[in-house]
């Protein structure tokens, strides 16, 4: 078994927490752990269309690339200091997302913290209201596609600097957009990469995160 130290004893309450809120929208929810200094990134797919990463610093460094069980990960418990024991790694095909660069970002633009939780919001009432009538009528199978289709209006525009606001909405549904401070918009390649106070959110620009 590995165990992690954190640097701050606090960071391993809160990846527990992040490995619940990943295991709560799939129960089967599997995350993949690399690290190769004192900074290991925690990564999960999402419904999102969008990878979510928590990076927390290290006591000491840690050379790893597995994949766990989100819902095992949630329920561990946290050890004296803040330490924190790895369950057992699965195959590694459990893994489907392509990964991106560790390196080479730029920076795009900064928003207000306020200003991007506020689009969001407004993204979610937009979708409650359209959503009944959208769906009026239709099969179960028609109705999930065109909330399907809505959800794609709402979400795909654009937040800033061409990236869609759809990962914004992931950061918030992830609990990042908390707290304090701006949220930064940075790209490399055909990559696109939100930062926020609490974690990150990254996608592929105009293609397909999954089946890569």
């Amino acid at each position: 078994m590995t165990t992690l130290q954190p640097l701050h004893p606090s960071a391993a309450s809160d990846l527990a927490m992040f490995a619940r809120r990943v295991a709560r929208y799939e129960p089967d929810a599997v995350i993949r752990i690399v690290g190769g200094d004192t900074v290991v990134g925690f990564f999960a797919e999402t419904p999102f269309d969008a990878l979510v990463l928590r990076a927390v610093a290290l006591a000491e460094p840690l050379d790893a690339d597995v994949v766990v069980e989100a819902g095992t990960l949630a329920a561990r418990a946290v050890g004296a200091g803040g330490s924190l024991e790895l369950p057992a790694a699965l195959p590694a095909l459990r893994w489907t997302s392509s990964m991106p660069p560790r390196s080479g970002w730029t920076e795009l633009m900064r928003l207000p913290l306020n200003d991007v939780s506020a689009r969001v919001d407004a993204g979610v009432e937009d979708f409650k209201s359209r959503a009944p009538q959208v769906a009026d009528g239709l099969t179960l199978r028609d109705g999930r596609a065109a909330l399907e289709r809505l959800a794609g209006d709402v979400w795909d525009v654009e937040l800033a600097a061409g990236v869609p606001l759809r990962l914004a909405h992931a950061a918030s549904s992830y609990g990042f957009l908390v707290g304090e401070g701006d949220v930064v918009l940075r790209e490399s390649g055909s990559w696109w990469r939100l930062d926020a106070p609490h974690g990150a959110v990254l996608a592929r620009g105009g293609l397909a995160l999954f089946a890569l």
